[in-house]
């Protein structure tokens, strides 16, 4: 068989081995590539910054936009990274910055260790003087967006009685914002995340829980009817609210 013959065989075999790849696999993620497997890592796990360095910032927020562009948005850069050892070491990186990060696979916690220019102090005990940081709004909107909503009995119950319709949710997202203290983000296997939303000027208290293909709206009251400011089990206040169907 003459070369060209077998070329064309080759390439013909080749791209229908793409397709089928394409087809089997084109509504999952490619978690098992290394660049991927340490980025969802990351994500899905506390990441914890210096306390001290946190604590004299000025713009807090601004960092943790930075951190979490750079883990949702990324690359590793393998060959400036540390991957021998317990605690592994990962430069991440975009056009304009780049950070890099310490994670031990067996404690399921990572540590920023350098952001640009600026090394970071830390020990064996990834935990040590860390504060936990906590993904911006931006991000945050963006990992949900196009997830289908779906909605329960119980708060399709509890928006008729507040006067709330279902669609209302996402016209007002721009008003989101989650209390992190009140809220599970590495809860396996569905996140679950309390938020406040503003609807016609009226707060709400929201909690979801959110899968993969799916987030799920579980509970609404009106912020009226708790002081944010206590020591409260919000969670527990969402999780017992009733609705008597009027």
């Amino acid at each position: 068989m003459k070369f060209t013959k077998r070329l064309k065989y080759y390439l013909i075999g080749f791209g229908l081995g793409l397709f089928l790849v394409f087809f089997l696999f084109k509504d999952r993620s490619w978690s098992w590539l290394p660049e991927n497997r340490v980025l969802d890592f990351i994500s899905s796990h506390p990441i914890l910054v210096n306390k001290d360095f946190y604590d004299d910032l000025i713009d807090k927020s601004a960092l943790e936009k930075k951190i979490f562009n750079l883990v949702l948005s990324g690359n590793v850069d393998f060959s400036k990274s540390q991957t021998k050892g317990e605690i592994k070491t990962y430069r991440i990186f975009t056009d304009s910055t780049q950070i890099e990060i310490a994670l031990s696979f067996n404690d399921s916690i990572s540590r920023v260790i350098q952001v640009e220019d600026s090394s970071l102090s830390y020990t064996k005990n990834l935990t040590n003087n860390g504060v936990e940081l906590h993904m911006d709004k931006i991000n945050f909107l963006n990992l949900i967006h196009d997830i289908e909503f779906s909605f329960n009995n119980k708060i399709l119950c509890q928006f008729k009685s507040l006067g709330l319709k279902k669609e209302m949710i996402k016209k007002n997202l721009q008003s989101l914002n989650v209390l992190w203290e009140h809220s599970k983000p590495y809860r396996k296997p569905n996140p679950i995340f309390t938020f406040t939303i503003t609807i016609e000027n009226k707060e709400y208290i929201i909690v979801l829980e959110r899968g993969d293909k799916r987030i799920r709206f579980n509970a609404c009251i009106s912020s009226n009817t708790v002081n944010l400011k206590s020591n409260l089990n919000l969670q527990d206040i969402l999780h017992n609210s009733n609705c008597i169907e009027l």
